[in-house]
C-alpha cells in the first residue's frame, strides 16, 4: 500500500518507531532530529493507540520499536509493552545502547528482540560487555540481533564483532553503511569497494554459524556476490517528544531519502533495492549505480 508524499510514492507504514529517551548516541545517525526531551508515559500510550486504530492515515501499525538510551530500565516499560499487545500489536524490539548493558543483564525486558550495537574502532569498543548481554538475551529466549556500523575506522577491527556475534547465538547480525546527516556526507563513510572487500571474508564464517546477516545502505549494484543479503528498508512511522500523533515523521522520506537513476529501471535487482543516496554518489571515488543484469542461462 503506497501513501503519496512531496518526495513521491512511499511504502505505508506496517510498522511505528517510539523514540522514548532524548539521548541515544549508539544510534545509526540519519536524518532524525534530536528531540528536546524524552516522552512520559501518557505520550506514548497515547500515541500507540493512536498508530493502532484504523484512519485515513491508514492501516494500523502491526510492529514497534522502542528506542533510546534507558529506556531498557524505564519503570513504565512493562507497561508501554503491555498496552501495544493489548492494541493488537504482534512484535516489540527494544533498540538498546551500551549505557543499557546494566539493565538488560539484571533483567529480561519485556519484548519480542534486542538489538544491540556491536561497536569497535577508535571511538572504543563494547564487545566484552555486548557479548555478555547478547548471551544473556538468547538464553532468555529473546531474538538477538547485533548491528555494527561500517566506518572506516572500523574496518581493520569488524573481525572481532563477527566472532562475538557468532560466539553470542545471535539471530542475526546488520552491518550498516553511514548514512548521510542533515544532507552532507559523513565522514566516517569509506569507499564501498573497502567496505565490501572486508565483508567478503566476515560473512561466509558468520552463516556457517547460523548467523543471518543482513547490509543495509548500499545498493545492491555495489554488494556484488553478496547482493542476496541487501534488500527494501521497510517503512515505518516515527514518533518522538516533538513529533507525536498527526504531527508524526516517516522514516522515508522526511528521516532518510534514498536516491534511484535511470539505470535502476532496467535492473533486475530493482525491486528488492532502496538505491543510495544522492550525496555519496558525487564523489568519483564510490562509484555510481548500474543497472544488473540477469545471468546468462
Amino acid at each position: 500500500m503506497l501513501t503519496w508524499t512531496p518526495a513521491g510514492a512511499v511504502e505505508r507504514p506496517k510498522a511505528l518507531q517510539v523514540r522514548l529517551q532524548r539521548s541515544y548516541p549508539g544510534r545509526v545517525r540519519a536524518g532524525a532530529p534530536v528531540p528536546t526531551r524524552s516522552m512520559p508515559t501518557g505520550e506514548v500510550i497515547e500515541n500507540l493507540t493512536f498508530f493502532t486504530t484504523p484512519s485515513p492515515r491508514g492501516r494500523p501499525v502491526e510492529s514497534v520499536v522502542l528506542s533510546g538510551v534507558g529506556a531498557a530500565s524505564r519503570p513504565d516499560l512493562a507497561e508501554i509493552v503491555a498496552h501495544a499487545r493489548g492494541r493488537g500489536v504482534g512484535r516489540v524490539t527494544l533498540h538498546a545502547g551500551v549505557e543499557d548493558l546494566d539493565a538488560l543483564a539484571s533483567a529480561r525486558p519485556p519484548v519480542d528482540a534486542l538489538v544491540l550495537p556491536l561497536q569497535v574502532g577508535e571511538s572504543g569498543s563494547n564487545l566484552a560487555d555486548a557479548a555478555r548481554v547478547l548471551t544473556a538475551a538468547r538464553a532468555a529466549g529473546l531474538s538477538t540481533i547485533a548491528n555494527t556500523l561500517l566506518v572506516g575506522s572500523a574496518l581493520s577491527s569488524l573481525a572481532g564483532a563477527a566472532r562475538v556475534a557468532a560466539r553470542s547465538g545471535v539471530g542475526a547480525m546488520t552491518f550498516t553503511y553511514p548514512f548521510p546527516v542533515d544532507g552532507a556526507a559523513s565522514s566516517e563513510a569509506p569507499p564501498p569497494p573497502r567496505v565490501m572487500a572486508v565483508l567478503a571474508e566476515l560473512i561466509p564464517p558468520l552463516e556457517a554459524a547460523g548467523v543471518r546477516v543482513a547490509i543495509r545502505g548500499l545498493p545492491s549494484c555495489m554488494l556484488g556476490g553478496l547482493s542476496r543479503l541487501g534488500g527494501r528498508t521497510g517503512n515505518r512511522w516515527y514518533v518522538d517528544a516533538d513529533h507525536q500523533l498527526e504531527k508524526a515523521l516517516l522514516f522515508f522520506p522526511d528521516v532518510v531519502a534514498f536516491h534511484k537513476g535511470e539505470e535502476c529501471r532496467f535492473c533486475t535487482l530493482n525491486e528488492r533495492c532502496d538505491g543510495w543516496f544522492a550525496t555519496y554518489l558525487r564523489r568519483p571515488a564510490f562509484g555510481r549505480l548500474r543497472a544488473v543484469e540477469a545471468p546468462a542461462t
